[in-house]
């Protein structure tokens, strides 16, 4: 059937108005890893992407704050902010600022939420904010939420009359509080960081449901809201990584998995691993340098035979061979044959 294409073109406009823009991402945040970026966005240049909300999920200690706050430093050495909403009460900005993290404001927004409205809502006053007293919309803005499980509904703590309820008066009856509360939540939160350009990351737990005989019985708490809202999910895991010193084993590093098994931006259920490693003072630090040997040793772009790695024509143990290119600052030439 014909018709007039101006005609129909000039209707279209003064009903509705011009197209909406497209929903893909304009800006992006690189993790300082690029296995990881190319994971999470299928580019190894790119990282999380700005006006996207994510879950990062795992047991404890398995390196979900750690990912986040890898976000949060790409945010402010991009010109951006980060904000963090801590539920659990547990950051710890000392091992943060040592990561690179800035936590002096306007860079870094950080409050204690009690309730898991109050967390949101801090969060997104926070980033209109800094967009209204001048931060460029391009400039990205990180908000991390920690965690999904640790948030209280203000409808458990309080009762109706807005008192604040007794620990007595805690109860296992009202299982889906949490549940419902996400669901009416992120669907706001969604639209927001859109219109905001904001990240959002939302650490979660997982739980083991019980009676589960097939399939995967592991779940996160807060429903299935995150499921539908989330662009990518993230799980997480952790193996130690054993060293022999004076005759005794002892943790010198962690190996920490990372499982994509959501992504509306690349490919789901790929996955990649970070080394964390331990200093003599017990801090910890990603170490990228292994993590991009192994990379290319799978890649077959280092040879590796017998435990040993061939580096400019010399072979070295793969911990011999880190220490030379950190010690003389040689990373750059990883990062270029891995992009080769």
């Amino acid at each position: 059937m014909a018709f007039d294409v101006d005609k129909m073109t000039a209707a279209l406009m003064a009903a509705v108005g011009e197209n909406s823009k497209g929903s893909e991402p304009t800006s992006w945040l690189d993790t300082g890893y690029l296995p990881l970026n190319k994971m999470i966005s299928g580019d190894p240049t790119r990282g999380f992407a700005g006006g996207r909300m994510y879950e990062i999920a795992g047991p404890s200690a398995s390196g979900k704050t750690l990912l986040a706050t890898q976000a949060m430093i790409a945010a402010q050495r991009s010109g951006g902010c980060a904000i963090f909403i801590d539920w659990e009460q547990t950051f710890n900005q000392e091992f943060a600022t040592r990561l690179g993290l800035n936590c002096n404001m306007p860079y870094f927004t950080y409050q204690r939420a009690e309730t898991w409205e109050e967390g949101n809502t801090l969060a997104m006053k926070a980033a209109q904010s800094l967009r209204t007293q001048g931060l460029p919309i391009e400039a990205p803005i990180v908000v991390v939420f920690d965690s999904i499980a640790a948030a209280v509904p203000k409808s458990q703590m309080y009762d109706s009359k807005g008192a604040r309820r007794e620990i007595s008066e805690y109860s296992m009856n009202d299982t889906t509080a949490l549940a419902r509360v996400t669901s009416t939540t992120l669907k706001v939160i969604n639209q927001l960081v859109g219109k905001l350009n904001v990240t959002a990351i939302y650490l979660n737990q997982i739980r083991t449901k019980p009676g589960v005989v097939y399939g995967d019985p592991t779940t996160t708490p807060g429903g299935g809201s995150m499921e539908f809202y989330a662009t990518t999910r993230l799980f997480t895991g952790r193996k130690k990584e054993m060293h022999l010193e004076d005759g005794e084993k002892v943790m010198k590093a962690a190996l920490i998995g990372v499982e994509s098994k959501k992504n509306k931006l690349n490919r789901p259920f790929l996955n990649t691993e970070l080394r964390l490693a331990y200093d003599e003072d017990g801090m910890a630090r990603l170490d990228f340098t292994s993590g991009y040997i192994d990379e290319l040793c799978s890649m077959k772009k280092l040879e590796e035979k017998a435990g040993r790695i061939t580096w400019q024509g010399k072979t070295y143990f793969k911990s011999v061979l880190a220490k030379k290119i950190d010690d003389e600052g040689l990373q750059s030439e990883l990062i270029n044959l891995y992009l080769s």
